[in-house]
């Protein structure tokens, strides 16, 4: 008997009709949130942050990975700095998956129109959190760009500074039938962001840190609706076997019986040696 390695069953194939001959036919009322219009844009930019370079005190603003200012930087303008990286403040990532619903940065400007209109502004960025970062900057907008230092001497060798604001502005026309903003219609933006590159320069007495990034973003005007569907009863779903055998000792009496020796050479089939004699 092949014995098959414990673990998770195999997944059966999507979309497959799960015995539809016992299924009958009806029309229900549902209560979902319906996409009422959307569009998907790609956007790309790089983002700066300046930093001047001071000799008393030493101004440069770097920070540990938790956020905590680093004293007594003695880097110069001269200095053979690089970067080494880049995530945002939000998960510490390269990349994240963001969904406001709805974005704290909106203006809605109803347009009237057969069909019903409005200009929905927005500000789109990598996170939800609203905690203040650096200047009006908050977690949500800010990428944490790991510097290195790589003249012998300085103090420290690596550290952090904030590059911020990184968000996109969005202006779109959508399908809005809720007119008068008593709160029947909402708006939904969802991105996935992902930091490209970075770079750092040094002009006269002034850092330079830019950090490449891009976006898919997607804002959707959305309501709740009542809607007539066609259903076939209630959701149901094949039964997968359990992971592990029922009875363990079963499937522990159906393995061979493990060596208690080593490996001879024999069993490698090697060739015997070659001797000059």
């Amino acid at each position: 008997m092949k014995v098959q390695p414990l673990g998770l069953p195999t997944v059966p194939a999507p979309n497959l009709p799960i015995r539809p001959n016992e299924f009958r036919c009806e029309c229900v009322c549902v209560e979902v949130p319906k996409i009422l219009d959307a569009r998907k844009q790609i956007d790309c930019d790089t983002f700066f942050r300046l930093a001047e370079f001071a000799d008393e005190p030493p101004t440069l603003p770097l920070i540990d990975i938790d956020q905590n200012p680093i004293p007594n930087v003695d880097w110069e303008p001269t200095d053979d700095i690089v970067c080494l990286g880049a995530v945002f403040k939000e998960n510490r990532l390269g990349q994240i998956f963001v969904t406001a619903s709805p974005p704290p940065d909106l203006t809605i400007t109803p347009l009237g129109g057969v069909p019903p209109a409005a200009q929905v502004d927005v500000i789109v960025t990598p996170g939800l959190d609203e905690t203040p970062t650096v200047d009006t900057c908050q977690v949500r907008n800010t990428v944490l760009v790991q510097l290195q230092n790589n003249t012998p001497g300085r103090t420290p060798v690596t550290g952090y500074i904030e590059v911020c604001p990184v968000q996109f502005a969005k202006s779109l026309v959508l399908f809005f039938p809720d007119q008068e903003l008593v709160g029947q219609v909402s708006v939904k933006t969802q991105s996935h962001w992902e930091i490209l590159d970075c770079t750092v320069d040094v002009f006269l007495d002034v850092l330079r840190v830019g950090v490449t990034v891009g976006a898919h973003v997607i804002v959707k005007t959305w309501a709740d609706a009542q809607l007539v569907i066609t259903a076939f009863g209630e959701c149901d779903w094949d039964l997968l076997p359990p992971p592990l055998a029922e009875n363990p000792c079963i499937e522990f009496f159906s393995r061979p019986f493990p060596p208690f020796n080593p490996p001879q050479l024999q069993d490698f089939f090697l060739p015997p040696v070659q001797t000059n004699n």
